[in-house]
């Protein structure tokens, strides 16, 4: 059986373990989902206003 805890993701020169790739990459989507339901209520504000 393959160990996961020596599995590094190499960019370059940059060795990452799995778990910080995991932890940047769900840091991400959060920040994305968030911006984009931020933008979307400020979507819907600015068209409820002008109707």
């Amino acid at each position: 059986m393959i160990n996961f805890v020596l599995f590094i993701i190499t960019f370059g020169e940059l060795d990452i373990s799995p778990a910080i790739f995991t932890i940047l990459l769900l840091i991400s989507v959060f920040v994305f989902l968030s911006v984009l339901i931020s933008t979307t209520k400020l979507i819907q504000t600015l068209v409820k206003d002008i109707d």
